[in-house]
């Protein structure tokens, strides 16, 4: 029986990477389903909506929707991408990636011999040729064999039952601070969804020189421990978070003494190093403010 998977992607100002990753979904190889892309433009000014209407007289899939989410917030633009779901699965990818032909045969593949969920696929990162070794290593995500269980992930490259979703939807809290899709699916897993990775189900991300520099690393760095600590502490016992607090006071006196002497011996672990501190400063600091970094108010356009 044929079919339509929906596949969803929030964009935001990105016309020309938007138009790669569409051209790469109509490549999708499927033997049983087909596909239908939904669109949803979170710039008010509609940016995205030429480059869609340029792909759909070329579109080998059952059906594209455009639809516009004009307050700035990507978990606003995930929630209205889920107003438009038909089929009983459903899928997340980003507008700065792209997939291969198979990746979504493989998610598929791994759901029905898994009987899970949610499918999640690996995002390699794709830098320019000229990036410094030292950055390299701090956009390589961790592999995990195929079927292996998780508890959360990202929207960067999942594929979902609607049964498993429910009435739940992204916060908007996380809107643009981001973590959204993290604090979602890890909320899933506490209601007793089954998840499961899919490492041959590959996506491709576009690392822009912008962020190759320290100080874009470090700010991801903190972003990313802001969001672990507002998702993963909030349901722990105050014993446990006194304890993850000493324990992160302790990670920072203990890296800053070791720095300076890292920074001598290697750059890279020197770097790796500071962003770890960086993360923890970033969980620290959900302590003492309830201010986050807004990364998704940025109107970067690239």
């Amino acid at each position: 029986m044929t079919s339509a998977v929906d596949v969803c992607v929030a964009t935001f100002q990105r016309p020309e990477l938007l138009a790669q990753l569409l051209a790469s979904l109509a490549q999708q190889r499927l033997q049983h389903d087909t596909v239908r892309i939904i669109v949803i433009d979170n710039d008010a000014d509609g940016s995205a909506r030429a480059t869609v209407e340029a792909f759909v007289p070329t579109a080998p899939v059952v059906e594209v929707v455009y639809d516009l989410e004009p307050v700035q917030s990507i978990a606003l633009a995930r929630n209205r991408a889920l107003l438009h779901l038909r089929g009983e699965l459903f899928a997340f990818v980003d507008d700065d990636q792209t997939v291969a032909s198979d990746w979504l045969e493989r998610l598929l593949a791994c759901m029905r011999r898994f009987d899970c969920d949610a499918v999640f696929g690996p995002v390699a990162s794709a830098l320019p040729a000229n990036a410094p070794i030292w950055a390299v290593s701090c956009f390589v995500r961790p592999q995990r064999p195929t079927g292996t269980p998780v508890r959360h992930g990202g929207a960067g490259n999942v594929l979902v039952r609607r049964t498993g979703i429910g009435a739940a939807r992204f916060d908007p809290a996380f809107g643009l601070s981001g973590g959204e899709d993290t604090d979602l699916f890890f909320r899933m897993y506490q209601r007793g969804c089954s998840m499961v990775w899919c490492a041959e189900a590959l996506a491709v991300e576009s690392v822009p020189a912008a962020r190759l520099t320290l100080a874009w690393i470090r700010r991801r760095g903190f972003r990313d421990g802001q969001n672990y600590a507002r998702i993963f502490m909030r349901t722990q016992s105050g014993w446990y978070q006194a304890g993850w607090f000493v324990k992160k006071v302790a990670q920072l006196v203990i890296g800053v003494v070791l720095a300076p002497l890292l920074w001598c011996l290697s750059q890279r672990r020197y770097v790796i190093l500071t962003v770890r501190l960086a993360a923890a400063s970033g969980q620290l600091s959900t302590v003492f403010s309830g201010k986050y970094l807004e990364e998704y108010r940025l109107p970067v356009r690239h």
